[in-house]
C-alpha cells in the first residue's frame, strides 16, 4: 500500500493541460521500445497532406467516425447511399471560425491521400465516382472495381449472403464513415482539433437537420 501510495504520487506531476504522449510519458528513457520508435519513424515516413497512410503512421492520428446503420436489410441501394452521401457531405463541409474570423474547413484540416482527402469510406466513394455501379455484385471482404483492389473489411458490417431479386447477393447492414485529420505539423494538429471540438458541437444538430429517412447513427460519434 505505501509502496503504490508513493509511485501514484509521481502522476501528480505530469502536466494536467497538455495531451498525452504514451510513447515519450510511458516508457523507459532509453529503453528498447523507445529505439524502436525512433526507428520506425525515421524509416517508414508518412505525410498527412499528401501521402497519408494510416497503417505506416507511428504516432497517434486524430480522426472522428461513426457507423450508419440501415433501416432496411442492405444499404446496397440508391436511396439509401444518397442518405449516406448527404450525411458525409455535410461532415465535410462543416467550417470552424478562428479568433481572427478565418475559416477552417474540412479540407483544411482532412488527411490527403494524392492532393485529396482520404475518403471516408471506399465503397461509398466508388459508388460516387460512379453511381451506375451495379450493387448486386459486391463482393466481400475484397472488391475489384476496374481492377483496382478495394478491402472493405472494417468498413461495413452486418455483412451476410442473402437472397434479393431471385438472386444470392451480399447484404449490408452497416457501414463506417472514418475521417482521418491531419496531426504531423503542431500548426495543423491545432487546426485539427479546433475543427474536431466544433464539429462534436454541431453533430446532433447535423443529424437531425438531415431527418434522414432509411440511416440511423445510433451510437453517435466516436474519436
Amino acid at each position: 500500500m505505501l509502496l503504490t501510495a508513493t509511485l501514484g504520487t509521481g502522476l501528480r506531476s505530469l502536466p494536467s493541460n497538455t495531451e498525452e504522449n504514451l510513447e515519450e510519458q510511458y516508457t523507459p528513457m532509453g529503453s528498447p521500445a523507445k529505439a524502436e520508435w525512433r526507428f520506425v519513424q525515421g524509416h517508414f515516413t508518412t505525410n498527412d497532406s499528401y501521402g497519408f497512410s494510416n497503417s505506416r503512421k507511428s504516432t497517434g492520428v486524430n480522426f472522428v467516425s461513426t457507423l450508419v446503420v440501415s433501416s432496411t436489410a442492405s444499404l446496397l441501394q440508391q436511396e439509401i447511399l444518397e442518405e449516406i452521401s448527404t450525411l458525409d457531405t455535410v461532415v465535410q463541409y462543416l467550417y470552424v471560425a478562428k479568433e481572427n474570423g478565418t475559416q477552417i474547413g474540412y479540407d483544411g484540416v482532412c488527411a490527403k491521400y494524392q492532393g485529396a482527402c482520404v475518403p471516408s469510406n471506399a465503397l461509398l466513394s466508388a459508388w460516387r465516382m460512379n453511381k451506375d455501379l451495379d450493387l448486386t455484385n459486391i463482393t466481400f471482404p475484397v472488391f475489384n472495381l476496374s481492377g483496382q483492389l478495394n478491402y472493405l473489411v472494417g468498413t461495413i458490417g452486418g455483412t451476410f449472403l442473402g437472397k434479393r431479386t431471385g438472386r444470392n447477393q451480399l447484404l449490408v447492414k452497416a457501414m463506417r464513415l472514418l475521417y482521418y485529420l491531419k496531426t504531423e505539423d503542431v500548426k495543423d494538429n491545432e487546426l485539427s482539433h479546433m475543427w474536431l471540438i466544433h464539429f462534436l458541437n454541431q453533430s446532433t444538430n447535423i443529424e437531425k437537420s438531415l431527418a434522414s429517412k432509411k440511416i440511423q447513427v445510433p451510437g453517435g460519434w466516436v474519436l
